[in-house]
């Protein structure tokens, strides 16, 4: 419980404090960027937020 308290006031999880990497992710050090990546978005303002997405979109429109 503590542990869910303090992921909660750091606006994360308890998975991300433990160093748990996702089973959905195939790639450790990829997991670890996602998650990082969430954790920052979380503390984001919805505009800011709305800008990440775009130029994450457009990383990724680059590529193709």
């Amino acid at each position: 419980m503590t542990l869910k308290k303090i992921a909660e006031k750091l606006g994360t999880t308890p998975s991300w404090l433990l160093g748990v990497i996702s089973k959905t992710e195939k790639a450790p050090e990829r997991a670890v960027l996602v998650e990082r990546f969430v954790n920052a978005a979380r503390g984001m303002t919805r505009e800011q937020l709305e800008i990440c997405v775009i130029q994450a979109e457009a990383v990724v429109a680059s590529n193709h």
